[in-house]
């Protein structure tokens, strides 16, 4: 059909090859010809994906498994704390669709209630500390006011693109690879209204803007926003992401405490983690109901181009480098106590 349309143009003449109509009609067919020639190719690799064993190779593949010695130490902590995270985001969703990493996936996500996220804060440096070495190793970052000209930063600024990130995140530093752990609140019945998302967006940006003009401290604004939003300490029916925690209004969603809660355990890369309660219906809130299929859009945050700027791209060094930091880590985990 597309040839014969497109044998039957050749032959008009030019006037009417030329003529704007027919010019629109012709685009027309061509970008509707594209489009189900893009869906064709979706679903082949939806096929594959979901028919498929795939895994990460190379540099990305580097970069998860010290991913993955960063995550268990981080959980080693956590029990010693008896602090309760679950896997969150893109973590979350490779554990159930892929049973570890999703294949283009470059980081960890995790989620915790205030209350033990503001103990980890409080605890994971100084377990850190304890470990001979570890500390010139690792970077630990939760801003609570913005960096200044002349501020000296770090690798994890500098993917962050030097952005003010409240949340906490924890980085490896060369060759580098980083987790974010996200707070969550629990929300009182009487703050469930209808405008509460664009109230949140608001109130995170407004936290924001009062943290760099001098208005608010870190502490004193995050009180102040957290009292109009109706958080509380008391487990309530709803948790709430943070205002603190990823400022987009995408984000700003409300969880059934019944899907969180009690947690359980997932299988991520040959180990056990904790999850939410209800894994598909606390994905589905995030990504959709198709959210076991292939993305149509898949993002990473470049850190295996960062990696590769970190050794000039030579892959004896990047697989040296790897090789170190993993079985380092690996010593960390077996020797924690």
């Amino acid at each position: 059909m597309v040839f014969i349309l497109s044998t039957i143009y050749e032959k008009l003449p030019e006037n009417v090859k030329n003529h704007p109509k027919i010019i629109e009609l012709v685009q027309k067919f061509n970008n509707n010809n594209k489009f189900k020639e893009i869906e064709s190719h979706y679903r082949m690799l939806d096929l594959i994906f979901s028919s498929c064993e795939i895994k990460a190779t190379g540099v990305m593949r580097q970069i998860q498994l010290l991913s993955l010695e960063l995550l268990r130490f981080f959980d080693l902590v956590c029990k010693k704390y008896e602090l309760e995270y679950w896997l969150d985001y893109g973590t979350l969703l490779g554990a159930v669709r892929n049973g570890g990493f999703i294949p283009w996936d470059d980081d960890i996500d995790l989620g915790m209630i205030r209350e033990d996220y503001e103990k980890l804060v409080e605890v994971f440096p100084k377990e850190v500390k304890k470990i001979e070495g570890l500390e010139d190793k690792l970077i630990i970052s939760k801003l609570t006011q913005p960096h200044k000209p002349g501020d000296v930063t770090n690798e994890l600024d500098t993917l962050n693109n030097n952005t003010f990130i409240l949340f906490f995140q924890c980085a490896y530093i060369k060759p580098f690879i980083h987790l974010d752990v996200f707070p969550k609140e629990y929300i009182k019945d009487s703050g469930l209204t209808d405008t509460r998302n664009a109230l949140q967006t608001q109130l995170q940006v407004e936290l924001r803007d009062n943290i760099e003009n001098g208005t608010w401290t870190f502490d004193e604004g995050l009180k102040i926003q957290n009292e109009k939003m109706q958080f509380t300490n008391h487990k309530t029916n709803n948790i709430s992401d943070a205002i603190d925690g990823l400022h987009n209004n995408i984000h700003n969603r409300i969880y059934p405490t019944k899907y969180v809660f009690p947690l359980r355990k997932i299988e991520f890369e040959d180990y056990t983690f904790n999850a939410p309660n209800d894994t598909d219906e606390y994905l589905e809130l995030i990504y959709g109901p198709e959210f076991m299929h292939i993305p149509k859009i898949a993002l990473d945050h470049n850190t295996t181009g960062f990696v590769k700027g970190q050794y000039d791209n030579n892959k004896k060094q990047i697989d040296k480098a790897f090789d170190e930091a993993i079985n380092y880590m690996k010593k960390v985990n077996e020797e924690f106590n």
